[in-house]
């Protein structure tokens, strides 16, 4: 078979499958445009390498190497290839980013900042729904498209559950909330109607004044500004500032750090955590353990109570 048809026939495959294979795909066809319509077989390492290269960043090259290595496997998978084409990645460089761990201070000194959004009218969006997103964030962990994505119909407050669908790893999942979230995201949807519901039920939850959903830059924007009058920044010569998906991460150390304090066991809870979060594994959770010092400090109290229990034993 000839590169072209592969690739419509592959990408057929994943949208079957239920996908959101639209960048993919493009990529693809990329592909397709810059090594031309050969067979599948004579498709060289140095086109793959070539293709891969092409772009500004790590990630950038990551993510074209991620699309060709599901394409190349599909190929070999239905016997169209006997083996890929395509090298190992490299190895990725060690990174020095950290996500910005909030305190109950400057959440506070956040949520108060959200004032900002009723001093003036350029503002599209209405305090309430700034200072609901935050809460929701912080609440439950959710990353800000899944937050963002949210129609009315998938809140249901009588059984305090959100129903986050397609989300990142093509997953849907449910994700149970608190009482006091109950109640603050009841308060928001009595504002929300007031607001145009051109959907129904269907329509989005966080909107502008208009009706129209908010956009993720437009809250990054917001939130710029609301980290600005909190005064909350890392220092000057670190290269990344507090961002608002930061408050999935400040969630699931809180989480965990509540768990060390009564003496749960880590290792039974971390699945949990995760499939909450929706990681696609226990490792994408794993890394919150050595974000905050109480953590740690937490861990190690809990290893002397160990070592000392033990050493009582002994003694007996």
């Amino acid at each position: 078979m000839n590169l072209l048809p592969a690739i419509e026939a592959y990408v057929s495959v994943r949208k079957a499958m239920g996908a959101d294979f639209t960048t993919a795909a493009k990529v693809l066809r990329h592909f397709g445009r810059t090594v031309g319509d050969l067979p599948v077989e004579e498709i060289s390492a140095g086109q793959c390498v070539a293709f891969c290269s092409g772009g500004p960043d790590g990630g950038y090259k990551r993510n074209r190497h991620h699309i060709l290595n599901g394409f190349f496997r599909y190929l070999v998978g239905r016997e169209m290839l006997s083996v890929s084409p395509l090298p190992h990645p490299p190895k990725r460089s060690p990174t020095t980013f950290q996500p910005y761990i909030y305190s109950h201070e400057e959440l506070e000194h956040l949520l108060a900042a959200t004032a900002i959004v009723d001093s003036t009218r350029r503002w599209r969006m209405q305090r309430t729904t700034l200072r609901t997103l935050l809460l929701l964030l912080y609440g439950t962990g959710l990353r800000v498209s899944e937050a963002l994505s949210l129609r009315l119909c998938d809140v249901d407050l009588a059984d305090a559950v959100l129903h986050i669908v397609d989300t990142k790893f093509f997953k849907s999942r449910v994700v149970p909330i608190g009482g006091d979230l109950c109640r603050v995201l009841a308060e928001y949807r009595c504002q929300r109607e007031s607001l145009p519901l051109p959907a129904a039920e269907q329509s989005q939850l966080f909107v502008f004044r208009t009706g129209k959903p908010l956009s993720y830059a437009a809250v990054r924007s917001v939130f710029a500004r609301l980290r600005e009058l909190a005064d909350i920044r890392r220092p000057a010569s670190d290269r990344w500032q507090p961002r608002i998906h930061d408050l999935r991460a400040t969630f699931a150390v809180y989480r965990l750090l509540a768990w060390y304090r009564e003496g749960a066991n880590l290792q039974a809870r971390l699945p949990l955590l995760a499939t909450y979060l929706g990681h696609e594994s226990v490792s994408g959770t794993a890394c919150y353990l050595s974000m905050i010092p109480e953590l740690l400090s937490e861990a190690s109290l809990r290893f002397e109570r160990y070592a000392l229990s033990r050493q009582e034993d002994n003694h007996d």
